[in-house]
């Protein structure tokens, strides 16, 4: 696992600081204590695990990513720190 500080440079946005290092967005705002987008020179503690991201699709549901990947429904939510799933949402597998 990678753990590192980024400094936020000009035109990043939360999506593409997550998309840049392979992590979900609320892993950013949690792991940073985030309540609004990030502005420009603010540092940000970024985890990087080689893992599998999948975006959620319009049908999916929490039980049938779970069952997809073969992996238990409450890990997801634990290591996505959220609680549920919603449509174009990018998480940890």
């Amino acid at each position: 696992m990678k753990k590192f500080f980024y400094r936020v440079s000009a035109g990043d946005t939360l999506t593409s600081i997550a998309d840049r290092f392979n992590v979900p967005v609320t892993l950013l705002i949690y792991e940073n204590n985030l309540d609004s987008e990030v502005e420009l020179g603010d540092m940000l503690y970024v985890q990087s695990e080689e893992c599998l991201l999948y975006t959620v699709q319009p049908t999916d549901t929490l039980q049938s990513v779970a069952q997809k990947f073969n992996v238990d429904k409450d890990k997801i939510c634990l290591n996505n720190h959220v609680d549920y799933l919603f449509y174009g949402l990018k998480i940890k597998i």
